[in-house]
């Protein structure tokens, strides 16, 4: 059973402490932010919970995260939501329907997944009881670890938590949904004098007509939020937040991980600037005012906003259209031989990444 355990660390002197949230059974994508911010066992390593799930390296990840732990002990796992609920699928037996739902909902991912591809199980004919007991048993060892667990860790200078905390100074009497799973933080704040640094929400949610992965820092509220996407976001990096504390104070910076490939612009591209809307979480129904070939004039039902969205962003669901995620409208005007990053390519038009901005841009323009 996991419970909530706060736990506090006096570092003193100069250091420098790297803080990663949201891996989401990335395995590969973590170990090269790690080769790439020159990570060392001198070096404090936080991982700000949500390692598990929405990944097809969940089991592996745990296994290294302990590896990492024996082989420094500054290096400190907490717990996400993505634990917490695994954890309940696999241990609550009145879940195990449930269990069973999750399955068949999230495909081929997560770390129950994995056990039911080891085991050659059969979903369609298993029973759900028996089933919940294979993969608990399975995975004995991983989920005595996830229950081990704390929820927070705080140092001299900051906070580490998944979502955040209540706006009060005894912000450890809360109930354990409250540090894993809260959705207001970065809008209500917090009432301590420290950084409070977290994962949970991708950082993109927090731009209104931006598709942005960076991490996000609020001096005004001190909340740092480091959740670049991964696993949930179509356009995702994995972001590490690098402390550094010297005579001088504190520093922060940034690395991030975005697998994309790379291209090269082989001929001027320009196009006028225009508004650009956006298509974010929750809001992805949309009505379809006119559809064409390539992109079609939509309406975001709840915001009334209208785009052109590319058809193949766009799906049907029960006789309602959707956005398949978030979407921006933006056309890019581009210049030959710069190198732009590509998010995909749909027919005739490439969406890209392009000096922090993401956008379309006509493929007969890229060097093959």
């Amino acid at each position: 059973m996991i419970e909530i355990k706060h736990e506090k660390l006096n570092i003193k002197g100069k250091y420098r402490c790297i803080v990663i949230s949201d891996i989401h059974s990335h395995l590969e994508r973590f170990q090269q932010i790690l080769k790439e911010v020159d990570y060392t066992t001198n070096d404090y390593l936080i991982i700000n919970g949500d390692f598990v799930e929405k990944g097809t390296q969940a089991i592996e990840t745990v296994h290294y995260l302990q590896y990492l732990q024996q082989q420094s002990k500054r290096v400190y796992v907490l717990l996400g939501n993505c634990e917490y609920a695994l954890d309940a699928l696999i241990n609550e037996d009145r879940l195990c329907q449930e269990m069973l739902h999750y399955l068949r909902k999230i495909g081929k991912s997560g770390m129950i997944d994995q056990i039911v591809f080891q085991k050659h199980l059969d979903l369609k004919k298993e029973n759900p009881k028996l089933l919940q007991k294979i993969v608990r048993d399975s995975l004995k060892n991983e989920l005595t670890y996830l229950q081990s667990l704390p929820t927070s860790l705080e140092t001299n200078d900051f906070l580490c938590i998944h979502a955040g905390i209540e706006k009060k100074k005894d912000w450890q009497d809360a109930p354990l949904s409250s540090f894993i799973e809260k959705r207001d933080f970065q809008k209500v704040g917090h009432c301590l004098d420290k950084y409070v640094i977290v994962g949970h929400l991708p950082t993109s949610n927090f731009y209104k007509n931006q598709i942005n992965n960076d991490i996000c820092f609020d001096e005004d509220k001190k909340i740092i939020s480091i959740d670049g996407g991964t696993g949930v976001k179509f356009i995702s990096q994995l972001n590490a937040l690098i402390i550094e504390k010297d005579d001088q104070g504190l520093h922060f910076k940034q690395h991030e991980v975005q697998p994309l490939p790379v291209y090269q612009i082989k001929k001027d591209y320009f196009v006028e600037k225009k508004e650009i809307h956006k298509v974010a979480w929750p809001h992805f129904e949309i009505e379809i005012l006119e559809k064409k070939d390539e992109f079609s004039l939509c309406r975001v039902l709840d915001k009334n906003d209208i785009l052109w969205i590319k058809n193949e962003f766009i799906y049907e669901k029960k006789k309602h259209y959707y956005c398949l995620d978030d979407y921006i409208d933006a056309f890019l005007s581009v210049k030959k031989g710069e190198l732009i990053k590509v998010v995909g390519i749909y027919h005739n038009w490439a969406y890209i990444k392009y000096k922090n901005e993401i956008g379309w841009i006509p493929i007969k323009i890229l060097d093959e």
